[in-house]
């Protein structure tokens, strides 16, 4: 990618300028959905317990707040393409029957996608947290070997690297989303596709674009400071995605390829 982080963020706040107080409005109600979702698990886990808290929680993730969050790229990408900037936007996958499913089928695909490898790549994780456990061997009838002892912490240790691993698994399909929302016919395989082909390129440039916006990611972890600061990161995301999709078209446009279908 020709453009640095420093660029894509300076065209991201012009793009951002005269839109804030509406991509504010965009950003806190995704916001209040999130907080909704989980402070209603933390309600219900001392009620009806972990598991149905959680699973409560995920229901409400997926058929609430994973469509509001594609509605706030929907209206960030507009921003950009400087069309319709309405924050009412933010509810577009709601708007009809068959957007809705589609955006659902979108986050499922995405989640179980990452959630099929994050169960895989725990395996090693789990076996050792079974041989660490004294009922494993008592059901054999057998007394625990000493060598037993410290594979728990072994199997944390395990499971903290798989989730890194996950997170480097994904990244190659981090354009997706954006990819999703820009064209109301894109085809979610397709999108999976095109965002693991482009992100070969520019995946070095959105993690350097990530440590580059760390002191904003870390305002976001307080509450309070996130609607402020959201509407910046995505900006910032959306940018780089457009920039990174434009430059991979101009690159393949005298070549035996066909260009990509976005953001022409």
């Amino acid at each position: 990618m020709s453009v640095s982080s420093s660029a894509v963020k300076q065209i991201a706040k012009e793009n951002l300028k005269n839109n804030y107080l509406k991509a504010f409005v965009s950003c806190l109600v995704l916001i209040l959905a999130w907080l909704l979702q989980v402070n209603l698990a933390g309600l219900l886990i001392n009620v009806i317990g972990n598991i149905a808290a959680l699973s409560i929680s995920a229901v409400i993730g997926l058929f609430l707040v994973a469509p509001l969050l594609l509605g706030v790229l929907k209206y960030f990408y507009n921003v950009t393409e400087e069309t319709v900037d309405n924050p009412v936007l933010v509810f577009y996958w709601f708007s009809e029957k068959k957007l809705y499913i589609k955006a659902l089928k979108f986050a499922l695909l995405f989640i179980l996608r990452a959630a099929l490898w994050l169960l895989v790549l725990n395996i090693p994780s789990i076996l050792l947290f079974a041989f660490s456990r004294t009922y494993f061997f008592e059901l054999l009838g057998i007394a625990p070997p000493i060598w037993t002892a410290g594979l728990e912490y072994y199997s944390i240790l395990l499971r903290n690297i798989s989730f890194v691993a996950v997170f480097f698994i994904m990244l190659k399909f981090y354009m997706a989303p954006l990819l999703f929302v820009a064209d109301d016919y894109a085809n979610i395989d397709e999108c999976m596709y095109n965002s693991s082909v482009i992100s070969r390129k520019s995946s070095i440039d959105f993690i350097g674009l990530i440590f580059s916006s760390a002191h904003f990611i870390l305002l976001s972890l307080f509450v309070l400071p996130m609607p402020f600061v959201l509407p910046y990161l995505l900006s910032y995301y959306v940018t780089h995605v457009k920039i990174s999709v434009e430059e991979y078209n101009s690159h393949i446009e005298n070549s035996k390829f066909t260009q990509m279908g976005f953001f022409e």
